[in-house]
């Protein structure tokens, strides 16, 4: 991700596609006023190589990123939409808002595509994950999201996370994060795990042999 007060953007469009004006020239506007640091336009019809390196196969499509987001869009977005996403990739809490929004709108391969080409926001889901207001609708996307990321370098780089949240009070956190740490598919967690069966509370005694169970399983 860049590091200017500016977000960058990408777009990717195609020759004869009907969304795609509105969107090119929505970010070719704020590139002009300054909201914009820099505009990388791709037309898939001419060359289809950044469009395969992306895994995209609808246009319009574009990502915007800042110093701590980087969020993508695929397909028809309004000036003012276009507008309103600028500023929030800008705002401390933007890739929560991002995510959030995503996940309500039944856009995980979205979220997900935007996680694995920048994954250094993947904490602020950890951030997400740690909140105990964070609601139940976007808890239940958020588990599709790391259950998506199974056995990637991804989780593995955040296991340390998923222990500190098991060591928190919180019963139901405590569960979740179990099975977080079995989904890095690391063998080197089974120890850690395994703890947790002699724990008082019956539930996290199961949610323990359950993760040893998805552990094992991703380790065969």
């Amino acid at each position: 991700m860049n590091h200017t007060t500016s977000p960058s953007a990408e777009l990717l469009i195609a020759t004869g596609c009907v969304h795609c004006p509105v969107v090119l020239g929505e970010l070719s506007d704020q590139l002009k006023k300054g909201k914009i640091a820099s505009l990388k336009i791709t037309n898939i019809a001419v060359d289809n190589q950044r469009a395969a390196e992306l895994n995209v196969r609808s246009v319009p499509w574009f990502s915007l990123s800042a110093d701590t987001s980087f969020m993508i869009f695929s397909g028809s977005y309004s000036p003012k939409e276009i507008q309103q996403w600028l500023s929030t990739s800008q705002d401390k809490n933007g890739m929560q808002e991002y995510i959030e929004n995503s996940l309500s709108n039944g856009q995980l391969a979205t979220v997900l595509q935007a996680i694995q080409l920048a994954p250094e926001t993947f904490s602020t889901v950890i951030a997400m994950l740690e909140d105990e207001d964070t609601s139940m609708e976007v808890r239940i996307g958020l588990d599709a999201l790391v259950e998506s990321l199974s056995a990637t370098d991804i989780l593995k780089n955040h296991a340390a996370a998923f222990k500190k949240i098991a060591a928190t009070n919180n019963l139901r956190l405590q569960i979740d994060a179990l099975h977080y740490l079995a989904l890095t598919g690391n063998s080197e967690h089974k120890a850690f795990l395994q703890e947790y069966m002699n724990h008082d509370d019956q539930q996290v005694k199961e949610a323990a042999a359950e993760a040893l169970e998805t552990l094992n399983n991703l380790t065969e």
